[in-house]
């Protein structure tokens, strides 16, 4: 149940960091420390399969 609870969490947190970035609220530095606080935090299953970084790259933000 706890599992959920922390895929549940981490999944609200880290789309809405995702949608602070896209507003401009966040830098992109801002936005990798506040992803590795809501990994550790929520400790999500699949937490090591996930990019350390996101490659913004090919997005327009």
């Amino acid at each position: 149940m706890k599992e959920n609870h922390d895929e549940l969490g981490y999944f609200m947190v880290q789309t809405l960091t995702e949608k602070m970035l896209e507003k401009g609220l966040i830098s992109f530095d801002e936005y990798d420390k506040l992803t590795a606080l809501n990994r550790q935090t929520f400790s999500p299953l699949y937490a090591d399969l996930l990019p350390k970084r996101l490659d913004i790259s090919s997005k327009t933000i």
